[in-house]
């Protein structure tokens, strides 16, 4: 059985866990589409559509996409993103490219 799916924020300069059980199969294209790096989008626009995801993957109304904005580090917020994905789609990460490469 694999583990739930978790989130920690920071709300009102108090960390709230949350926690998804159940997770529909069809959200697994979603996270798929948003693991592959499309190399035409900005950072910015890949970051929006990745935290609105996440928002829309958590059944708690307190999961926004401004309290992901708000909640998490800037320092790991990428990986943080990721690893949500990575966990939804069910993928290794070492065998997916989700960001850019330096030519």
């Amino acid at each position: 059985m694999s583990e739930p799916l978790k989130l920690t924020l920071l709300i009102k300069g108090k960390k709230k866990t949350f926690v998804e059980d159940f997770i529909p199969a069809n959200v697994i294209i979603g996270a798929l589409d948003l693991i592959d790096f499309e190399g035409t989008k900005s950072l910015r626009d890949m970051y929006n559509e990745r935290v609105h995801f996440i928002a829309n993957v958590f059944t708690d109304k307190a999961v926004t996409d401004d309290a992901i904005w708000d909640g998490l580090n800037a320092l790991t917020f990428g990986d943080t993103l990721e690893n949500i994905l990575n966990q939804i789609a069910g993928v290794d990460p070492k065998n997916v490219e989700t960001e850019p490469k330096n030519d």
